[in-house]
């Protein structure tokens, strides 16, 4: 192959451990324009709650754990609320693991505006997967001006998208996770502030438009380079 597409650095970096001599171009799969800001009130049942949210597939490597036994350490315990979007294999393990927290998690499969909707209405999003090429979910959550809390993983890309070390906490690590949740708990004026930054962070590098562009770039590089070709 002579171009090789990398939806993050870290995608890149390891092919280049492994040999590989083509060009890399690393270019993001892009988030869609309809993930965007656009706070909306929180469903009744939930008003007394601060509610956290993650999103991906209920599977080992994401490791949803390490999220609920975080809340136990929470100084805030009595009021988070956590929901879980997506579905999997140990969907029932988890389930089982929460019923010691005070409130009861949602796990739910959504629609792509039922997402919207829950990310629209959640006031943290917790990323706490060992392994990850990119994690749009995670890019999807930041578009809509929530600030991320991401496992700080070797084996995972998603920590590029993290401003600054308050999000980022020690993989696995439920005590530094929790201390990290209380921290944007108690800082609620800091916390708005960095809700445009990340949005703006997704607005300047990981718009879909823009992944567009840098993808027909590369195809028009290696069109540019036919007349190399021996026939």
């Amino acid at each position: 192959f002579n171009h090789i597409h990398c939806p993050s650095k870290f995608i890149a970096d390891e092919l280049k451990k492994h040999g590989y001599k083509a060009k890399l171009h690393i270019i993001s799969n892009g988030v869609d324009e309809n993930f965007k800001i656009n706070k909306i009130e929180k469903p009744e049942e939930f008003k007394d709650k601060i509610i956290i949210i993650m999103v991906g597939r209920f599977s080992p490597e994401k490791r949803q754990e390490v999220l609920i036994n975080s809340i136990n350490n929470s100084k805030n315990i009595d009021k988070i609320q956590l929901i879980f979007c997506g579905k999997g294999p140990k969907e029932q393990e988890y389930k089982e693991l929460s019923k010691k927290l005070k409130n009861k998690p949602v796990f739910k499969f959504c629609t792509k505006e039922e997402l919207i909707q829950t990310l629209d209405y959640s006031y943290l999003y917790v990323h706490t997967a060992d392994i990850e090429i990119e994690a749009i979910s995670c890019l999807e959550a930041i578009a809509t001006g929530l600030v991320p809390i991401i496992a700080n993983s070797p084996k995972s890309a998603t920590s590029q998208f993290a401003l600054d070390d308050r999000s980022l906490f020690n993989p696995g690590d439920t005590i530094d996770l929790a201390n990290k949740i209380d921290y944007w708990i108690e800082h609620q004026e800091e916390k708005k502030k960095m809700e445009e930054k990340y949005a703006n962070m997704v607005n300047e590098k990981y718009r879909i438009s823009s992944s567009i562009k840098q993808i027909e770039e590369m195809f028009n590089e290696e069109i540019q380079s036919k007349d190399n070709y021996e026939l």
